[in-house]
């Protein structure tokens, strides 16, 4: 039987990048009911069970296919009792909400090498900016709950550690805790085509997560050094064992897989 794995991926790739990413389509008030809505959403299904009035948030970092979702629930032992914000959470609804707007149809309808349709996850890379922003205003309500919160994240860019700490400066959350994951450039692209073509033939409605390899190609500098993720995780932890910061505590640990 021939290996459909990779015809299939390279043309669900060049599906997603020919088209127009969901921000540019859905006009900007439109847009903002939209994040609204998704926030909604996201707190009815993922909050309960949620503590409140917490004062360390724990932030992870590492690129896409690094492994940071396998490693979570061990290296957070109270991960049952904190909100995971995660942009990858918010596309299940965007990839849903598309599908019921007609929006991407064009693309859905398409068959693929494998003999099936493109799949709503596989939307992922256009969700994107619009994921991001449900991402953001979830962990802005969260804060100002005080909830237990884990910040998924990737920390590729350097800015989002200091907009991170502003938030939790704003908060009043005193503790960080820094679960840096990394692996090799190879691996986290084979994990995540592996997961993407998991979630396509395991029957589910939504499908596989695709991940756009060129996102994963830019965590990783040229010359063979450490992800940007590992870098910048590891300046944000010196910066705050700096005292320069509203944060008291910071623990960085360091998963290599």
């Amino acid at each position: 039987m021939p290996d459909l794995r990779t015809p299939t991926h390279a043309a669900a790739l060049s599906a997603v990048r020919s088209a127009v990413p969901l921000d540019a389509l859905v006009p900007r008030p439109h847009r903002r009911r939209l994040v609204r809505d998704a926030t909604e959403w996201y707190f009815a299904e993922h909050a309960g069970g949620v503590a409140r009035g917490g004062t360390c948030v724990v932030v992870t970092a590492g690129p896409p296919g690094a492994g940071k979702s396998t490693i979570m629930s061990s290296a957070i032992p109270d991960l049952a009792s904190r909100l995971v914000v995660d942009p990858d959470i918010a596309k299940a609804f965007l990839a849903r909400w598309c599908v019921e707007h007609g929006i991407y149809s064009d693309i859905l309808g398409s068959m693929l090498p494998d003999g099936q349709r493109m799949m709503p996850l596989e939307l992922s890379p256009l969700l994107h900016t619009v994921s991001t922003e449900v991402a953001n205003a979830v962990r802005r309500e969260a804060f100002s709950a005080h909830m237990n919160v884990v910040a998924a994240a990737t920390i590729a860019s350097p800015g989002y550690g200091q907009r991170l700490l502003l938030s939790l400066a704003k908060a009043a959350y005193t503790a960080l805790v820094i679960v840096s994951v990394e692996t090799d450039k190879t691996t986290a692209q084979t994990r995540a085509i592996q997961r993407w073509w998991t979630g396509r033939t395991d029957g589910s409605y939504l499908g596989g997560r695709l991940v756009d390899p060129d996102v994963i190609d830019a965590a990783y500098p040229a010359d063979g050094s450490p992800s940007l993720c590992r870098t910048n995780a590891k300046a944000l932890a010196d910066h705050i064992k700096a005292g320069e910061t509203w944060i008291d505590t910071v623990h960085f640990v360091e998963y290599n897989l």
